[in-house]
């Protein structure tokens, strides 16, 4: 906890980090949450490649990815900027910029808004509008919306997994003409979508202790026993594994049909088994195996159905 009397020592390095250039810089790209910016930045190029007739084009590849990290990044400053106060009261984010006065609360806004602005205008100009119109609602959705509900109600996570699913949309609509979504597009939306919610919930399990104490309404919260969790875990993994499957009345031939099918089947699988595991028995060792699978499941199965889906199988 960092003192609010400015003349204590443990304000001090806090001050010194303000004051350092270096230390400005890096907590400018602490804002961004470049681990899950990059993993937006993923899911957005593989739907890219998906949607596209042949090779995509390198030009719309290329602004559309920039486009798409200054957008991603500008969601996850603002994100900080919204639950700065709920960050200081928890452990796992106290020492992000704003709690830990890296950066002021003016500096990280104007940060935010001329992120989105830049990212905006990038995919307007040289991508389509409707990738750029695309973007700026998936940042409405995670900033205004998303962010805000986590204080008010459990239902945030499902807000939440459309705003994380919609960077797929934008990838589809990048690389057609006319911008449109693919079935394999909206299957991959589908799977990201559903995916995260085991994902979440293992999350929300790790940390239900201090979600508490910043006032967030998580499911752990609201239900500490943890089952609906499990269920909500149980439920969605199962609806992952028949959306996965999806694509598979695209595929041309056996190669590429057994090829997904296997990969539905024991990906999907393994990431039901821990949920069930989780559901039946949540505690911390339950809950980290549950998000070990989920690490593992989202590239694997994105891999697959990028080789799945190669014009040579």
């Amino acid at each position: 906890m960092i003192s609010a009397d400015p003349k204590t020592s443990s304000t001090r390095p806090q001050e010194i980090a303000v004051s350092d250039p270096d230390s400005r810089v890096q907590a400018y790209v602490e804002l961004t949450k470049m681990r899950i910016t990059v993993m937006v930045l993923v899911t957005f190029v593989v739907a890219a490649a998906l949607a596209a007739e042949g090779l995509p084009s390198l030009w719309v590849m290329f602004w559309g990815s920039l486009g798409m990290l200054f957008v991603a990044s500008s969601g996850n400053a603002m994100n900080m900027y919204v639950e700065r106060y709920s960050d200081f009261l928890m452990p796992r984010t106290a020492n992000r910029p704003l709690p830990a006065q890296k950066l002021s609360a003016s500096a990280v806004a104007f940060f935010g808004a001329a992120t989105i602005g830049i990212g905006t205008a990038i995919l307007l100009v040289t991508v389509n509008w409707q990738t750029g119109v695309c973007g700026l609602l998936n940042w409405i959705l995670y900033v205004a919306i998303y962010t805000p509900m986590k204080r008010k109600t459990w239902f945030n996570t499902e807000v939440g997994a459309v705003a994380g699913a919609m960077p797929v949309l934008m990838g589809g609509l990048a690389t057609t003409d006319p911008p449109t979504v693919p079935l394999v597009v909206w299957a991959l939306f589908g799977v990201l979508f559903f995916w995260q919610f085991p994902h979440f919930m293992a999350i929300a399990w790790k940390y239900r202790h201090q979600y508490e104490a910043g006032g967030l309404k998580m499911l752990t919260v609201v239900d500490p026993t943890g089952k609906r969790a499990g269920r909500k875990s149980v439920v969605t993994a199962v609806l992952l594994i028949v959306v996965s499957l999806v694509p598979l009345v695209e595929c041309t031939t056996y190669v590429q049909a057994v090829l997904l099918i296997v990969a539905s089947v024991v990906l999907g699988g393994r990431y039901l088994q821990a949920s069930i595991a989780f559901n039946a028995d949540p505690n911390d060792a339950t809950a980290k195996t549950l998000m070990r699978k989920s690490l593992l499941y989202l590239p694997l199965y994105m891999m697959a159905l990028i080789v799945a889906n190669l014009s040579w199988f």
